[in-house]
């Protein structure tokens, strides 16, 4: 019973950590977009500099592009990674007729499956002896440690995307600030002394 209690913590603190991660993702996803747009929409002495920047210098430019694509598309498959490690999941073999079972922890039956489920329960009816009691918490632990290693494998996914996303993102921030201050230098230049 420990243990099970354990391992449905440790779900749990999975699954919140995760949650927070899915959300930060999903706001960090459409950044690079929003600035695009941005500076699409700029008008002005401040667009001429910054085109003029860009044109100067046209490596930085691909640079800051192919990283923030690169960081979005990181972002898109943590998400998913992250979605992945949410989702409910049944016991281990559920899908398979052949290497699944019923027990009282996980109480789930295929239609087709409901006589096994039904046998199965019916063998408490009688009353049950340790056997029995230490075949189900064994086979209920194994179960619960199989969706325990998916969603840690799934979080370890997640996050790992996530840490190549702000790297990308922030090697983009640099590259940007770069170009900001070439064109803030193109601007005195043209402003004269």
């Amino acid at each position: 019973k420990a243990g099970f209690d354990n391992a449905q913590s440790r779900i749990g603190a999975i699954d919140t950590k995760v949650s927070i991660a899915v959300g930060l993702l999903g706001v960090m996803l459409p950044v690079p977009i929003a600035a695009a747009v941005w500076v699409a929409g700029l008008n002005g002495a401040s667009a001429t500099h910054i085109f003029a920047a860009c044109k100067g210098h046209p490596l930085p430019c691909v640079l800051l592009a192919a990283l923030l694509l690169t960081g979005m598309v990181f972002a898109f498959l943590a998400i998913l990674r992250g979605v992945s490690c949410l989702s409910p999941r049944g016991p281990k073999g559920y899908c398979n007729p052949s290497p699944w079972r019923p027990n009282v922890l996980f109480a789930l039956h295929h239609p087709d499956r409901q006589g096994d489920f039904c046998t199965h329960v019916n063998q408490l009816k009688g009353g049950i002896d340790l056997p029995f009691v230490i075949d189900e918490y064994e086979h209920q632990l194994v179960q619960l440690g199989c969706i325990l290693h998916e969603k840690i494998t799934d979080m370890k996914a997640c996050f790992k995307r996530l840490k190549w996303c702000l790297l990308c993102y922030g090697l983009a921030v640099f590259v940007a600030m770069s170009l900001a201050l070439t064109a803030i230098l193109h601007a005195a230049k043209a402003a004269g002394p």
